[in-house]
């Protein structure tokens, strides 16, 4: 296994090309990070090549989509939104942990679900390599289009060329942006691909589960792996950090990736 994964772009070069014009990414206040751009360059585990998802791109800045994207997190990413309800914001913040739920997760629905040793871990390895290469393919899909962040897109609006965005240099979101461009969302290619390869391992979509976030200070439930991925598409956009657009295509590419893997791997052995 450490000889098939030499020299696969792990923890290469961390930093993205910064823009200057409008549209183009470039590093977020507070802390004007560049980080991560070595995870698009990484050999995936299961698909033939990191770009074979690769997408049109996203709305043109001048484009009518745009603008309904711009409006939609400006109104309700802000930190002090006056539209954004107590729970959108504590399912932002929850969907933002870093310590990821998702781990607990995965554990107790091998323990709810009984599953044997076996089981379990033919169930974390679908869901894991499903992440990965989800990941994988968005941070490809970032470094192809470079789209700069809502925080970005909103304060510098009057040079992006489109009559019904109006810039607002004091916007600030209620999280803090991470350090890598909006489009896609790499948070929704992860679920989409986790949700999609746990609703494939246990044959249906229905299974309850639950997560605690020590960020948000509270505990999460879902009805299924769909209501899960429906929900950080949306907590993305509430949490001011990415557009709507963005965590949709995310999540048909994660779904995709797992699509992939359900054709070519993971198999019964005869």
């Amino acid at each position: 296994m450490i000889a098939a994964r030499k020299d696969d772009g792990a923890f290469g070069d961390p930093a993205w090309p910064v823009g200057t014009r409008p549209g183009q990414w470039r590093p977020a206040p507070p802390a004007f990070a560049n980080d991560g751009a070595w995870v698009g360059k990484l050999k995936p585990f299961l698909l033939p090549s990191a770009s074979m998802f690769r997408t049109s791109g996203p709305p043109a800045l001048t484009s009518a989509r745009y603008a309904r994207d711009f409006a939609e997190v400006k109104a309700i990413g802000a930190a002090n939104s006056t539209i954004r309800t107590a729970d959108q914001t504590q399912a932002a913040i929850w969907w933002h942990d870093r310590h990821l739920a998702e781990w607990e997760i995965k554990r107790q629905l091998a323990t709810s679900r009984r599953l044997n040793p076996l089981q379990t871990s033919r169930m974390f390895a679908m869901v894991d390599l499903a992440e990965a290469d989800a990941t994988t393919a968005c941070y490809n899909e970032k470094a192809a289009w470079s789209l700069w962040r809502p925080i970005t897109a909103i304060r510098l609006a009057d040079t992006d060329g489109n009559p019904k965005t109006e810039a607002d240099p004091d916007w600030t979101p209620l999280l803090v942006t991470p350090p890598h461009p909006d489009y896609t969302s790499g948070h929704t290619c992860f679920t989409a691909a986790s949700m999609s390869a746990l609703a494939h391992f246990y044959g249906r979509d229905d299974i309850p589960f639950s997560g605690y976030s020590a960020d948000s200070g509270t505990t999460r439930h879902f009805r299924g792996f769909s209501h899960a991925l429906a929900e950080v598409i949306e907590a993305r956009v509430w949490g001011g950090i990415h557009t709507r657009t963005a965590d949709v295509r995310g999540a048909k590419i994660g779904a995709q990736v797992t699509a992939y893997m359900i054709r070519h791997y993971f198999k019964p052995r005869k």
